[in-house]
């Protein structure tokens, strides 16, 4: 059973993604939700930049999946959480005393959970583990991620074969505060340093974030920031990502990842799809593809 979010809900804002839930069964699904006028513009150039980014993604990771058929894509807005409808089971696990801005990000993360998840097949609950972790439908793994107003959610089907972490950041969030010391290995401060700082520095976190993401259900470890290390290929528009630490059985130390990053505007968006299969390949990170909340 479905359920509006009460507009009197003491729902929170601080980084969201909306798509509106189709209220008819055999309504063919959006992978976002209808905008604004305001909207329009950012919605249409951040669709195009996530399904770019998707389709590269997939490619190097050697995959015949494809968008929609294969991989669902969800993009929703906080603008309109008052209309995004939750399955029961997700409002019961959402704590009464949650601020506004955390209920109106788990609600839009849920509605484009469910935008994705209804490309694929029907839009189950996604509820979370005890520590949080969204928790799939059976058959399918997903990320989801949060950038205000945008929150957005990518599923695929197939989770025996791949694990997929995305990350969308502003670089306003940099304004401020220095995380590079925190965030950075020297060679990638280097590269950060030596263009535009913000901008760069939010593409390094937003990456690693992904890489997080990607590899948790693998490994069911933290991942800290300076246990990989990054190096931007400009020719394939995405980071070789190299594990400093062993992450795993399968995760050795020296196991390279790729992780593709684009950036436009004051938005990054960063995505990792990891092939389970390909296992041990140190040196060529191009040769298989790689971070929910």
């Amino acid at each position: 059973m479905h359920h509006l979010i009460p507009k009197l809900m003491p729902i929170g804002i601080t980084e969201a993604l909306s798509s509106r839930f189709p209220s008819e069964l055999g309504q063919e699904p959006s992978r976002c939700a209808p905008p604004g006028r305001a909207e329009h513009a950012d919605l249409t150039e951040l669709k195009s930049v996530v399904e770019s980014t998707l389709i590269r993604t997939m490619a190097l990771a050697n995959s015949s999946r494809r968008l929609s058929r294969h991989v669902g894509l969800g993009i929703v807005s906080a603008e309109d959480h008052s209309n995004y409808i939750l399955h029961r089971e997700e409002l019961e696990i959402l704590s009464p005393r949650a601020c506004r801005r955390k209920q109106i990000e788990f609600a839009t993360g849920r509605a484009a959970a469910h935008v994705a998840l209804k490309q694929l097949a029907n839009a189950f609950p996604v509820l979370r583990d005890h520590k949080g972790e969204p928790l799939w439908p059976e058959g399918i793994v997903g990320s989801i991620t949060h950038c205000y107003p945008w929150s957005v959610a990518v599923a695929i089907k197939g989770p025996n074969l791949f694990t997929v972490g995305v990350d969308l950041e502003t670089t306003e969030r940099m304004k401020g505060t220095d995380i590079t010391e925190l965030v950075c290995s020297n060679t990638e401060l280097d590269w950060v340093r030596g263009g535009n700082l913000q901008e760069r520095l939010t593409m390094i976190f937003s990456a690693k974030e992904a890489v997080y993401k990607a590899f948790y259900p693998l490994c069911r470890r933290y991942i800290d920031f300076k246990d990989v290390e990054l190096t931007w290929v400009p020719a394939q528009s995405c980071f070789h990502g190299r594990f400093l630490a062993p992450f795993g059985p399968n995760l050795p130390r020296g196991q390279v990842c790729a992780v593709h990053c684009h950036s436009y505007t004051e938005l990054v968006f960063s995505c990792v799809i990891h092939s389970r299969g390909k296992v041990g390949m140190h040196q060529t990170p191009g040769s298989w593809l790689t971070r929910s909340t």
